[in-house]
């Protein structure tokens, strides 16, 4: 079972990047009725303190690389795309930049759904590229461990007894294998010696 995903908007921030001030204006009376303080701008990303929005609702008919403070894809925050002429071409850029969810221009009442399903999909791909992240540093980390336990072993001793202190320092030190092979090889041999 999935937890309920945020629903609760009242406060927050939006960013309205469109290029018809009047579709800015319908998208923040949408948005002022949920509790969302609006920033439109029909310039571009970064006016009127934009960038410091808690989501951006934009229009990708006239989205573009490089539009954005970021990297393709690496969104900080829950991006909703306003579906305009539905050309393939836009849709495609939209699905290459991995805007959140999509919200038909004819289609504002449901701005909340948009926002709802944005935010989940945001959390969703932050935990995964946090995941991602975490799995990296451990990769890394197998290789420290590896020259650590070779560090050890020339200290004397085998592949074995060398491994079993490495996890007696990291029990002893209440971190990861991979934190005691990191100590280990920021000491010198001389210093592992005068601690043994």
């Amino acid at each position: 079972m999935t937890g309920i995903p945020q629903h609760h908007f009242a406060g927050l921030s939006a960013c309205i990047l469109h290029r018809s001030d009047d579709a800015i204006r319908q998208v923040a009376e949408r948005c002022d009725r949920l509790g969302i303080r609006a920033i439109g701008s029909s310039s571009g990303f970064g006016a009127d303190g934009a960038s410091v929005a808690d989501m951006i609702i934009l229009d990708i008919d006239t989205g573009h690389d490089g539009a954005f403070p970021w990297a393709v894809a690496e969104a900080p925050v829950p991006v909703v795309g306003l579906i305009g002429s539905e050309s393939p071409g836009r849709l495609g850029w939209a699905l290459g930049q991995q805007v959140d969810a999509f919200l038909p221009m004819s289609a504002l009442g449901n701005l909340f759904s948009a926002l709802v399903i944005a935010h989940a999909t945001f959390e969703r791909r932050s935990a995964m590229a946090r995941e991602r992240a975490e799995v990296a540093h451990m990769r890394a980390g197998r290789l420290d461990v590896v020259r650590a336990v070779i560090a050890l072993m020339a200290d004397g001793g085998d592949e074995a007894l060398a491994l079993k202190q490495l996890r007696t320092m990291a029990m002893v030190g209440q971190t990861t294998l991979e934190g005691a092979a990191r100590a280990v090889l920021a000491d010198g041999p001389a210093d592992r010696a005068r601690d043994a």
